[in-house]
């Protein structure tokens, strides 16, 4: 009885994992992906970014809702940590903002975005301008609430881009009773 001749495996390939530590390589490598953040740099205050901060014009979007101020952008690619994991472009983490969380302290004099003498206010958007609508979303008017039917591919819009909810079939029953609700506590 002859031996039988060995056969050997074939090399399996390898799969070699390299953690990237923050500040070494690109820190712009992944920037961009996850929950974006515009961010007000005179006192940290914050507000979700609509899509990617990657984008272009996503700088201009944060300038357009805070005109009066300077802002940055911050990502954080795991959503759970919010803007406590979020770092800028160059790869420094939000906190590290000189005035991160200052505006949960004190007003900053001469910081809103409105360049008025409201302290720390948002400025307001006419929404026939407003680049973060999405499809679906509710908005209130003079006539009571409308939903946007997304129909354009950016603003200006017009009216008939908006709709009463009745008249919006992906709108849930229960939405439309609370948007009737509102209406309602509003007269």
């Amino acid at each position: 009885m002859k031996p039988h001749p060995r056969v050997e495996a074939p090399e399996r390939p390898r799969i070699v994992i390299t953690p990237r530590v923050r500040g070494e390589g690109s820190s712009t490598a992944s920037w961009g992906s996850g929950v974006a953040y515009c961010v007000r740099t005179c006192d940290g205050r914050y507000f979700p970014l609509q899509g990617k901060a990657a984008e272009e014009g996503a700088l201009s979007q944060c300038n357009a809702f805070c005109p009066a101020a300077k802002m940055a952008i911050y990502t954080s690619s795991d959503s759970t940590k919010g803007i406590d994991g979020a770092v800028s472009r160059s790869g420094k983490a939000y906190s590290e903002l000189p005035n991160a969380f200052v505006y949960r302290q004190r007003l900053v004099e001469g910081c809103n975005c409105t360049a008025s003498s409201r302290i720390g206010g948002l400025s307001r958007i006419d929404v026939m301008n407003d680049p973060t609508l999405r499809r679906g979303d509710v908005v209130m008017t003079e006539e009571g609430s409308r939903v946007f039917t997304g129909g354009r591919k950016g603003p200006p819009y017009r009216e008939a881009d908006f709709v009463e909810p009745a008249r919006f079939p992906e709108l849930s029953r229960d939405m439309r009773a609370r948007l009737t609700e509102l209406e309602m506590a509003s007269r």
